[in-house]
């Protein structure tokens, strides 16, 4: 596994983090959450992002690594969360200063952490809130010494607009072969302000594996796009799979790509692209190319 510099943090994070969004489904068997977690620090990530909106993410990660906390960075999200009327879940999100301090106290339970290394904003807040007094919240946990970092998770020039204008620390954000945008209207900010960067999405959850469309625009969008780009072609004799990470991580920008699985093999295999090799400038340049053919930029 190889470690990069988690911008102004100083951290030092797996290239390749794991996204702990799947193992909150209060349907997973919880010996197979613990096989997994485990799975994922003994293959040497040491990144781990999840949220409060993830179900039982933030709870299980508490009581399964817990006692390995000094072999992980965790960072987690405020402002979404899962609420529970009448014995049935939903999102709630919230903004307001007492709703995203209330959450990441509450989050520090879950994980069994006095103090989160990162929180961030899930999204940025919607106009019925005053984003002063949200960006002001968030930045108050800092200062009571509840997290050490706190940044957003969030895309395109709006997220920009804030890494510019509030002291973050870092910024997730969507990056892959698919969805190059960031590369032009978000990463120069952030490299403007020393921000860390975590890529979600890195490979774009391999929807090019499916034969057909998936519904809805999360997972249908980038099938379309998948369509346009002959990926195959770019990759060569190389899987496609680790062609799309290696594209990723080749980004001179790109901290650590979080990727999320309940299978440890798959976890073990992601893990073990991360050897320090990038794709060669030609190749990179080509995937650029290919995708300013079809969206422009």
């Amino acid at each position: 596994m190889e470690y990069r510099t988690l911008g102004k943090t100083g951290l030092r994070v797996s290239e390749v983090g794991y996204g702990a969004a799947q193992i909150g489904n209060i349907n997973m068997p919880e010996d197979r959450v613990e096989e997994v977690l485990n799975a994922v620090l003994d293959a040497g990530i040491n990144f781990i992002d999840t949220a409060a909106m993830y179900g039982q993410s933030e709870a299980r990660i508490g009581k399964y690594i817990s006692r390995r906390r000094d072999e992980f960075i965790v960072a987690t999200k405020c402002g979404d969360y899962v609420g529970e009327t009448d014995g049935q879940y939903h999102i709630v999100r919230d903004y307001s200063l007492e709703g995203i301090l209330r959450t990441i106290d509450q989050s520090r339970k879950k994980l069994d952490m006095d103090v989160i290394d990162i929180v961030q904003f899930h999204g940025l807040p919607d106009p019925e809130y005053d984003d002063e007094v949200a960006f002001e919240a968030l930045l108050d946990a800092r200062e009571r010494g509840w997290t050490r970092f706190v940044g957003v998770s969030a895309d395109g020039p709006a997220a920009a607009a804030a890494a510019l204008r509030w002291p973050l620390d870092t910024q997730e954000f969507t990056y892959n072969i698919l969805y190059q945008e960031s590369a032009d209207d978000l990463m120069p900010a952030l490299k403007s302000q020393g921000m860390g960067t975590i890529i979600k999405r890195p490979i774009s959850n391999a929807v090019w594996q499916q034969k057909e469309r998936p519904e809805g625009d999360y997972m249908g969008g980038p099938w379309d796009r998948a369509q346009s780009i002959p990926l195959a072609d770019l990759a060569g004799e190389m899987p496609i799979l680790e062609f799309v990470l290696r594209f990723t991580l080749s980004h001179p920008d790109v901290c650590t790509a979080i990727i999320g699985s309940t299978n440890p093999e798959h976890v073990r295999a992601n893990v073990g692209v991360s050897d320090g090799q990038s794709l060669p400038d030609d190749v990179v340049q080509g995937a650029k190319a290919a995708f300013r053919e079809q969206f422009g930029g």
